[in-house]
Order: structure tokens, then C-alpha cells, then sequence
């Protein structure tokens, strides 16, 4: 079973606190944020991601092309998704934490419900750890 561990972010300081899921001490959306500013591609949406998450940590209403709940029907933990043109975050709510980021991903439709998968089975994998 992997090990899970919570790292704040600590540039988001407002009402509701975001954190990363570093999972067997691998940090998967810094290094998705890597691999993106690497390209050079979408680099400048990260910024985007990142303003999405302040105004989501201070309360704020957005649009469902910004930020979507993509909670499963009986699913008691929330499910989110934050999106730019291109890119994907996906996180969910922990109830005694706060909003915990797991996954980032460039939109594409071929792989989008494989993401969406992968995120849903590490969500389950950190629940079931508490």
C-alpha cells in the first residue's frame, strides 16, 4: 500500500486550505507542473490553475469552465476539477483538511476518463489509509 503525506500550500492563504498529495514521498502534480513548464507549451495556464485555486480557497463562485464538482452521484467525498484551455487538475475534500490536489493533466480526449480513473482509484487509496 502506498504511503500517503499532505504537503500545505503555503501560497494559498485564505479561507479553505489546498494541499498536495505527495504519495510514497513523489509530489504528482509539481511534477506535472514540471514536465509543463518544461515543454513550454501550456506553461502560462499554470498561473490560471493557480488563481483558480486562490479564489476557490477564498470562497468565491466560478463558473463550471473554471472549476466543476465531479462528485459521482453516491460518492460522499467531494470530487473537482479545475480547468484552464488546456489543462486539468483534479482534487477532492477532505473533511478535516481541507481541498487536496492529486492529479494534473493535459485535456485530451482520449485520455481524459483514463485520468479521471487514476485519480478516483488514488482518492479511494488515500480514504481507505485514514
Amino acid at each position: 500500500m502506498a504511503k500517503f503525506t499532505l504537503e500545505e500550500i503555503s501560497e494559498i492563504k485564505v479561507v479553505i486550505k489546498f494541499y498536495y498529495l505527495i504519495i510514497d514521498g513523489v509530489n504528482g502534480y509539481k511534477e506535472f507542473e514540471n514536465a509543463i513548464i518544461a515543454e513550454g507549451k501550456c506553461d502560462h495556464e499554470l498561473n490560471s490553475i493557480q488563481a483558480i485555486m486562490e479564489q476557490v480557497a477564498d470562497r468565491k463562485s466560478l463558473t463550471e469552465k473554471k472549476f466543476k464538482d465531479t462528485t459521482p452521484k453516491k460518492d460522499s467525498v467531494k470530487e473537482y476539477e479545475i480547468k484552464s484551455k488546456n489543462l486539468s487538475v483534479y482534487l477532492f475534500h477532505e473533511k478535516r483538511k481541507g481541498r487536496i490536489i492529486v492529479v494534473g493533466a493535459k485535456k485530451h480526449p482520449k485520455s481524459q476518463n483514463k485520468d479521471i480513473l487514476k485519480f478516483r482509484r488514488i482518492k479511494k487509496e488515500y480514504i481507505n489509509s485514514l
